[in-house]
């Protein structure tokens, strides 16, 4: 269990080179598999040089959060996606890795703070927290998510009808409309995995995930068995978004099939079941990025985080 802003830090740098490291997970980058233009090595860079934006974020919460329930605007979730973003782009030379980490990790980061702060050291104190911090972000917030992801450049984002990334008045429709970053992720829930997560007060990080992490952890011991499984176990159960925008998806849907399949073999914890999956990590890594299921690993990193806080060593 947390109990120092540097115990938060740890934990949110740690998710984040687990869920990396976590090998196979089929069709991403991890430690015996790179792309193209984005290796396992641009990814850690990207960890390591976001480190002083989490623990500046970290501590203008602790100082400047000093009620409960008020004043969690103050939070500004969006001037951490923009100052991380720019501190991954600059060190180093692969693109945009990490994006949806920062996004996944902000507000729990955010809400472990606020029960450290509050010493409310439960789940359901987290939830809360999670929650009121998402409901209180600004629409200054949104516009610097906006900047952040104008940062990144990330591939694969595709045009939508209304607050559309390329549009060059989108800043003052977002402005007119009064769009907080709650709002922004409702329009995005339906085609996007980490949106829906804003909206469900992290449903499936939460209900899904981490009961799931938590069980394999406890019944292995294995770190990497435990990342990996949760990877497919999500994959199994919703079609990763990323892979829907740039591959459509009936490829979301196979990828989905193949890791059902997998885990009806228990995932890694047999031969049969790593057998299979590094065939499908095989086969994704074949399509040049094109079926990275990168989404389902940024939920991951979340679903560690919390398993970290929460007190797991291994």
């Amino acid at each position: 269990m947390i109990s120092s802003l540097n115990d938060v830090i740890r934990c949110s740098t740690l998710a984040s080179l687990l869920e990396i490291a976590g090998w196979p997970k089929p069709g991403n980058v991890h430690r015996t598999r790179d792309f193209k233009d984005a290796r396992y090595e641009h990814f850690l860079a990207g960890v390591v040089a976001m480190q002083p934006c989490f623990r500046t974020f970290c501590e203008r919460i602790f100082k400047n959060c000093s009620e409960k329930d008020k004043g969690l605007e103050r939070v500004k979730l969006g001037n951490f996606y923009k100052e991380a973003a720019e501190a991954m782009m600059i060190w180093q030379k692969g693109g945009n890795v990490l994006l949806g980490h920062v996004l996944i990790l902000a507000p729990l980061v955010a809400s472990a703070v606020l029960c450290l702060k509050f010493n409310e050291r439960d789940l359901f104190s987290f939830r809360k927290y999670l929650g009121n911090v998402i409901k209180s972000a600004t629409v200054e917030d949104t516009i610097n998510l906006y900047e952040a992801i104008h940062i990144c450049n990330p591939g694969g984002l595709g045009k939508v009808e209304k607050y559309d990334i390329n549009d060059p008045d989108v800043i003052h429709q977002l402005k007119e409309d009064n769009i907080t970053l709650k709002g922004i992720f409702e329009y995005s829930k339906d085609y996007d995995l980490i949106s829906r997560e804003y909206v469900t007060n992290f449903k499936i990080i939460l209900e899904e995930g981490l009961p799931y992490f938590l069980d394999i952890f406890h019944e292995t011991g294995d770190i990497n068995i435990a990342t990996v499984n949760t990877y497919l176990k999500l994959l199994a159960s919703h079609l990763d978004t990323l892979v829907i925008r740039k591959s459509g998806h009936e490829a979301a849907r196979m990828i989905s099939n193949e890791a059902l399949k997998i885990l009806k073999h228990e995932g890694i914890m047999t031969r049969k079941g790593r057998i299979l999956t590094k065939k499908l990590d095989k086969k994704l890594q074949a399509q040049n990025g094109r079926m990275n299921p990168g989404t389902t690993a940024d939920l991951v990193s979340g679903i560690i985080f919390i398993a970290l806080a929460l007190g797991i060593k291994f």
